[in-house]
């Protein structure tokens, strides 16, 4: 009886929570279930539940609950403490500590708490970027603007050779400069942004600018050239091994491709995590720096509006 008006208590109170921080930006997340066996199930609200299939972050708020054959490990971000979650169980995720409401949480052990201070850093310094500035351009269309920005530095390798940078307008063509060797490229109307795949460059730094062409010629040249790294091979073997030891974790990836100044790597990752996983907005800062890192600032726009209404959804 008394677990059980314990877990009402509980649940009241982190719904609370949730609910006040629907209308604005979230704190980082609280923890992360990883490990998930069998039947496991999130919710932000007690009411729609999602399934968990890989490394899922929490926050303040969050519900989760296992089946017959559901389990997982619970990582605690600020302690850096391990719990185990049995079957049949169900948690209430607080402002700084997770809460048994029914079935089985083992006692916490010391895991690590250094890889989750880096990802807080990062998520509270994406929420800048988060904010939706009013379109001063007319209905149905976007306003063309040539100033093609890319990224200062960027490192690119074999097994992830592509620059990116903001499609300006559905009429333009570009000329990307590497080193003194050009490289022309059509327009292409429908293109969410440029992508361009870089070959035969020797390790070591390579200065590259993007030039944006109209019909009649040049129209934009950048001030100043920016730097790309080709890695070399060995570097490469190196960084995929670390990938490789994030396992199913997504934004640990992302974190190894960003430390190594591979922002296109990173997005990549962000990108195809956000396609199979289109409801796990508490996440979506990430993305929307990754967007800002690499100047693409339409496509960060166009997230922010999604983030910022995802808050304001009671789900």
């Amino acid at each position: 009886m008394k677990l059980n008006i314990l877990g009402i208590v509980v649940l009241l109170t982190f719904v609370m929570i949730g609910f006040s921080q629907n209308a604005e930006g979230r704190e980082p997340p609280i923890a992360k279930l990883v490990q998930v066996k069998g039947a496991v199930e999130y919710s932000r609200n007690g009411k729609k539940w999602r399934p968990v299939r890989r490394t899922k972050y929490l926050f303040s708020g969050y519900q989760i609950k296992t089946g017959a054959d559901g389990s997982g490990k619970l990582i605690n971000q600020k302690t850096g403490m391990a719990q185990s979650l049995g079957a049949n169980s169900e948690i209430a995720v607080l402002e700084a500590d997770i809460s048994l409401v029914s079935g089985t949480l083992s006692k916490p052990v010391q895991e690590s708490s250094s890889i989750f201070q880096g990802l807080s850093n990062k998520f509270s310094k994406a929420q800048r970027y988060t904010t939706v500035r009013r379109s001063v351009t007319k209905p149905g269309g976007e306003a063309c603007d040539s100033k093609v920005r890319t990224i200062r530095k960027v490192s690119l390798s074999a097994s992830y050779p592509d620059l990116v940078w903001r499609n300006a307008c559905p009429e333009y063509s570009y000329n990307l400069i590497i080193g003194g060797e050009t490289h022309p490229i059509a327009a292409n109307s429908n293109a969410e942004m440029i992508r361009f795949t870089v070959e035969g460059l020797k390790a070591g730094q390579h200065s590259y600018r993007v030039e944006v062409m109209d019909n009649d010629g040049t129209i934009y040249i950048p001030k100043k050239d920016s730097t790309l790294t080709w890695i070399d091979d060995k570097a490469e073997k190196a960084i995929l091994s670390d990938i490789t030891a994030t396992g199913d974790d997504a934004f640990l990836a992302s974190d190894v491709f960003e430390s190594k100044g591979m922002y296109v790597a990173a997005l990549d990752v962000y990108r195809t995590y956000f396609d199979e996983n289109p409801d796990d907005n508490d996440m979506r800062p990430l993305l929307i720096k990754a967007y800002q890192e690499l100047k693409l600032s339409n496509l960060r726009a166009n997230e922010a509006r999604l983030y910022t209404a995802s808050l304001e959804e009671d789900f």
